[in-house]
């Protein structure tokens, strides 16, 4: 072969693969059909946080997950001065009823959002100021006062009964004191026991269950760690987890109050923060991760995490009464980096947050308020439900008032 041959060959050749290129790239710009739109990947939680917009009513899909995106829900300032901590029960009219403790006077409050009036009334008189924290059994008719003794530094705990008189006069807390110093104090599901976790003079800690006026103490719990957060999500068993920081592996257990053994359900993940559901079968829970952090589902019977990842904190979630599969959280809106979950405890770092559900049933999350649309901004924390799941209550963190919001479909 000539090389002229051989270089006419070789040009139709190049020519070839040219022609070849322009032929595949115009024929997929042309037949490309033209994108539709949807939200994008920020207005779900799952990965990153909401974007301060208006949100529509559409469905998406994220990864698998089915979106409804919405910003329906009513949302009502119940108190703006500082609360100690609120309850939903149920009245003998069957309404629901939100009842709360002033924090500077330790006077019972309560709400009742069907009522025409609109507004929080007071149901007592009797003062205990500067009250740190409220612990209230489940009909609401009891409540553990707890505050620090100036004199004496101790932690006191007050069991209080509630007697509301049928006249106009306000009602009376009367009860008894419990131990001092209890460093954590939960009530079990039914709302009728107690459990205290205590410090020993040597290390570690006890727990003692008890009767909610703090009669028919029993110890049941043992432990060489002295820090932890507790909650008694189902009859029979009490979470423990330890406090969390970004630098330390967190551990979760189950506490058997029957048998009194302790099962390990997570462990070794920073910054561990846990929210159980009603019948502990699932779990949510925050890590610390790249200066910021992020919260995650693991069921209990399969031992797998769900895989969805949403930028926020357990302590600031709920999980559904009447539906345990459906979680309840405030996403903070553009959080700073940070050492998380110790910066927000501190009170370096604020939020501003709008309110998700995440039905873990069948994957749809739901935006229920977004608080730019209305320039209100809370740092949500202490979200509580009504037992029919129509009503989220919370405090913020910025001055501890009270909100509630409208969750019914």
């Amino acid at each position: 072969m000539s090389k002229k041959i051989s270089t006419i060959i070789i040009i139709l050749v190049i020519l070839g693969i040219i022609g070849g290129l322009l032929f595949f790239y115009f024929r997929n710009t042309e037949t490309t059909p033209t994108q539709l739109f949807t939200e994008p990947t920020t207005e779900n939680p799952f990965g990153s946080s909401p974007v301060n917009k208006t949100p529509v009513t559409t469905n998406v899909t994220d990864n698998g997950q089915s979106t409804i995106v919405k910003n329906t829900a009513k949302l009502i300032q119940v108190y703006k001065n500082p609360n100690s901590g609120a309850v939903f029960f149920t009245n003998k009219n069957q309404s629901d009823v939100l009842r709360f403790i002033d924090r500077a006077t330790g006077n019972a409050y309560e709400y009742i959002p069907e009522s025409q009036t609109g507004e929080a009334s007071r149901i007592t008189n009797t003062t205990i100021p500067k009250i740190e924290e409220a612990i209230w059994s489940l009909d609401g008719n009891s409540v553990v006062l707890r505050y620090l003794d100036n004199e004496t530094d101790n932690i006191v705990s007050f069991s209080a009964k509630i007697s509301i008189s049928s006249s106009t006069a306000m009602g009376e807390m009367n009860g008894s004191f419990l131990a001092k110093n209890i460093k954590e104090l939960v009530t079990n599901p039914s709302g009728n026991k107690i459990f205290e976790l205590l410090n020993k003079t040597d290390g570690g800690s006890y727990g003692i269950t008890a009767s909610f006026d703090g009669s028919g103490k029993k110890q049941t719990f043992d432990s060489p760690v002295s820090f932890w957060n507790i909650s008694w999500p189902k009859e029979g068993i009490i979470t423990l987890t330890t406090k969390p920081s970004f630098q330390d592996p967190g551990f979760l257990f189950f506490f058997n109050t029957q048998t009194g053994l302790m099962d390990r359900v997570l462990g070794n993940i920073a910054g561990l923060s846990t929210l159980t559901n009603n019948d502990a079968s699932l779990v949510a829970y925050s890590t610390s991760e790249s200066d910021s952090f992020t919260l995650d589902v693991y069921d209990v019977k399969k031992k797998t995490s769900s895989g969805l990842s949403m930028q926020t904190l357990a302590d600031k979630c709920v999980w559904g009464v009447k539906n345990s599969a459906v979680l309840y959280c405030a996403v903070p809106q553009g959080p700073t980096s940070d050492s998380y979950p110790d910066a927000w405890y501190q009170g370096t770092e604020s939020f501003n947050d709008a309110i998700w559900s995440i039905n873990m049933a069948n994957g749809a999350t739901t935006l229920l308020y977004q608080t730019e649309t209305n320039d209100i901004s809370f740092d949500a924390f202490d979200l509580k439900v009504s037992a029919n799941d129509r009503y989220l209550s919370f405090s913020s963190k910025n001055d501890l008032s009270l909100w509630l919001l409208d969750i019914r479909e």
